[in-house]
């Protein structure tokens, strides 16, 4: 099966057209950094992403330093590379790791009362993520949080058999809403449906008229 991509309304696309934005991954004329308005919140993000998703268009760990003003995007993984730990910790935070393992704690609004917050979220498969969370040296003392049951999924990019699993963006879109509270939550929400639907829509999945947020002029 060609790999080729559809755009609605213009036949097959010029090369020039399939060029991607090099910060939000889209293609360009679907570029969705117009949109974003980076949130300054108490809590410090860090995405940790595993190396082999750099360059995959459908990562979406990568809007994290776009969306927030206090995001961080880390990589790791690599034969023989040492994850690099500096600065992840502050004195006047305490760090907690976004992982469901057998130790976790669910996330509360409470945990914000007590002071400001570095939240540390996998960004990988599941393999790679629980290899990291649970062996890494520099994370073993980090306390380990989980997100509330919520609705399924709305990430339709990739498939995953178990509905309950959750984008990296979508997953701190919602920590954030536990953490900052819901206006954020919708917030980044509205951002990640916007690059979702974009990418739909550029694969010939859904029309114009079923985005929240249409088209950019570009595009049209």
């Amino acid at each position: 099966m060609s790999k080729r991509l559809f755009f609605r309304g213009s036949g097959v696309p010029s090369p020039a057209r399939l060029e991607r934005c090099p910060r939000c991954a889209l293609h360009r004329r679907l570029c969705l950094c117009a949109e974003i308005r980076p949130l300054e919140l108490a809590t410090r993000v860090v995405v940790l992403r595993h190396r082999k998703e750099t360059h995959k268009p459908t990562n979406t760990g990568r809007l994290v330093p776009l969306a927030l003003t206090r995001g961080e995007l880390r990589s790791f993984g690599g034969r023989g590379v040492v994850f690099d730990a500096t600065g992840l910790m502050e004195p006047a935070r305490r760090a907690v790791l976004l992982y469901p393992s057998a130790r976790s704690r669910l996330l509360t609004s409470d945990q914000a009362a007590s002071g400001p917050i570095t939240l540390i979220v996998p960004d990988a498969d599941w393999r790679r993520a629980h290899k990291l969370a649970t062996r890494e040296p520099a994370l073993a003392e980090i306390p380990h949080v989980r997100l509330p049951d919520g609705a399924p999924s709305n990430y339709r990019l990739r498939h995953h058999p178990d509905p309950c699993f959750l984008a990296t963006f979508e997953a701190v879109a919602r920590a954030l809403g536990i953490l900052e509270g819901d206006r954020v939550q919708a917030h980044l929400e509205r951002l990640f449906a916007l690059l979702v639907e974009r990418a739909l829509w550029s694969r010939g999945r859904i029309s114009a008229e079923d985005m929240i947020g249409g088209l950019p002029p570009l595009a049209s």
